[in-house]
Formats: C-alpha cells, sequence, structure tokens
C-alpha cells in the first residue's frame, strides 16, 4: 500500500469517513479474492501448502533462539492465513474441503510410496 496518509485533515470527519469507507472497500475485495480463490481446487492445495510450510502443525521449538523467533513468526503467519480463509467463508465449508482435499492427498501418496516400496524390495530379493 502507498505509506500516503488517508487523510490531510484527520479534524475533518468528511476525509475520516471517506478514508474509512476506502478502507472498507479494500478489505472487501481482499476477502473477496481470497474466497475467489478457495472457490477452486489449485488454490485450496497452494492454500493448504501456505498454511503447512509456515508450521502451523508443529512445533517452533528450536535450541537455537534465533531460529526459534523465526519459527513463531512464520507460524504466526500461517494462524492469521487460517483466520482469514475462516473469516471469509463464514460456514467453514471451503476450509473443510481444502483439508479433506489435502488428507486425501496425503493417503495416495503415502500408498504410492509404500508400492513403490513393495516393488523395489520385491525387485531385490529377484536379484538375490
Amino acid at each position: 500500500m502507498d505509506p500516503r496518509a488517508e487523510v490531510k485533515n484527520a479534524a475533518d470527519p468528511q476525509q475520516v469517513k471517506g478514508a474509512a469507507r476506502r478502507q472498507q472497500r479494500r478489505e472487501a475485495r481482499r476477502l473477496a479474492a481470497y474466497h475467489e480463490v478457495m472457490t477452486t481446487v489449485a488454490g485450496r492445495a497452494v492454500m493448504w501448502d501456505l498454511i503447512s510450510q509456515a508450521g502451523v502443525f508443529r512445533s517452533v521449538f528450536n535450541p537455537h533462539d534465533g531460529m526459534q523467533s523465526f519459527n513463531i513468526g512464520r507460524q504466526d503467519f500461517g494462524h492469521e492465513l487460517m483466520g482469514l480463509l475462516l473469516r471469509v467463508d463464514a460456514e467453514g465449508q471451503l476450509y473443510l474441503q481444502m483439508e479433506k482435499e489435502a488428507r486425501a492427498l496425503e493417503v495416495r501418496e503415502a500408498r504410492d510410496t509404500d508400492a513403490a516400496h513393495t516393488v523395489a524390495a520385491s525387485e531385490e530379493e529377484q536379484a538375490s
């Protein structure tokens, strides 16, 4: 956002009201954009990736203070993003759909990995 002041004279009620209206319109556009992202499978996948990368599902502990502070900040961003996504979808249906899709993908990927390990193990046995 432009660092320019929203009002030139904070004592002028008209300028203050106008600034508040502009801020409300900006926030409404922002929320609408996030809602639009959450209505697509790809958008939900990206949002889940950001939340996961922020570390909201793991401990922030690190014996190195600097890294722990970094992890705390990163996780805080993830919590803010989660809150925003829940705010743009009052019923939480899109958020729940996102989580369901992500969990299903994790299960499929784990199954694929297990299958690859099984094939590799049986190939090793045949080679012996």
